[in-house]
């Protein structure tokens, strides 16, 4: 039997929540994954910790949804210093507590005098912000850490994996495939992200032939655009859609899906522009979207506002069969 995540994508509608690489705050990954779960998400993606996994999984068991129907969850590993495992740090000679941190974070990093390092998700607001330069940006893991972790991840239930090729260095890209080899078959669903690292569209075109000739077919290549952005309108998600629409080209036996930027247009601007993907991937959009914080009650009134807005976030990546539900 087709798991209900392949056959999302065979159908273009697949929809992945992204809690973040380096996020590891526990109880609101849970309580993500029990919102975006019930407004029906495929697939929930963490950090590669197993305390992450089974966050998620307890948010999903707590819609009541059969485990053959629920989302897959996804974790996260990376080829280098890709700006998917980073955090932030701080300086605190430098510091003067001007507040400009706390002001630009939008997942509650800075409380009063505190750093709350478990929401951090790398998006680089703060570090922007600061006018003393005293915030930067560090690898929360060390990624040698990260790979060891695989297996615990999978044994805690994970069954799909998610690898950020980074600058697309090919003798660490082979490393991770010798990696993953071993516990290929507990892994339906495998992704290879790329793009965010400024590399050309033609580079990009060119690693995405070497991730399918060494990994093999039926593997999700994930456009990346402006990661952790967060960003509303089309300008935002047009960068995705350009680098899925020249991976498209290329016909590889591979999904296409797209990440970094995208909201709620992104899979109206698909189709307006012919752009077939195979779906889409939101994070920081999807937290702003459900207008949850992790401090925030969650009441059964909110849940059910949130859970609403969460299937109206999951129906946008195909807005025609959206319409005739």
């Amino acid at each position: 039997m087709t798991h209900p995540s392949i056959q999302a994508l065979n159908e273009g509608r697949f929809f992945k929540l992204i809690c973040g690489a380096s996020y590891r705050n526990t109880d609101f990954v849970a309580t993500l994954a029990q919102i975006f779960t019930a407004g029906g998400a495929h697939c929930i993606d963490v950090g590669a910790k197993p305390e992450m996994v089974a966050a998620a999984l307890r948010g999903i068991a707590q819609t009541g949804i059969a485990p053959a129907q629920a989302p897959l969850v996804m974790v996260s590993i990376g080829i280098n210093q890709d700006v998917h495992f980073l955090r932030v740090e701080k300086d605190v000679d430098r510091c003067d507590s001007n507040g400009y941190c706390a002001n630009a974070c939008p997942h509650e990093v800075f409380v009063g005098s505190e750093m709350r390092l478990e929401n951090c998700l790398g998006c680089d607001h703060c570090v922007i912000a600061c006018p003393t330069k005293a915030l930067s940006l560090v690898a929360r893991d060390p990624l040698a850490e990260v790979r060891s972790r695989l297996k615990a991840c999978l044994d805690a239930g994970a069954r799909a994996l998610e690898v950020h090729t980074g600058t697309g260095d090919r003798a660490e890209l082979q490393e991770v495939v010798n990696l993953i080899a071993p516990y290929r078959d507990r892994i339906p669903l495998l992704a290879f992200s790329m793009g965010s690292h400024g590399q050309s569209p033609e580079e990009i075109a060119a690693l995405a032939r070497e991730v399918v000739d060494l990994a093999g077919p039926d593997i999700i290549l994930q456009a990346d655009g402006k990661p952790i952005s967060g960003r509303k309108g089309e300008k935002s998600t047009l960068p995705c859609l350009e680098l899925a629409e020249r991976l498209l080209a290329e016909q590889l036996p591979a999904w296409v899906q797209v990440s970094g930027g995208t909201n709620d247009l992104t899979g109206r601007l698909a189709q307006t522009r012919g752009v077939a993907i195979h779906g889409v991937g939101m994070g920081t959009f999807a937290r702003k979207f459900i207008a949850l914080n992790p401090s925030d009650a969650l009441t059964p009134e909110t849940l059910s506002q949130c859970i609403d807005r969460a299937r109206t976030l999951v129906h946008s990546v195909t807005p025609n069969l959206a319409a005739l539900k």
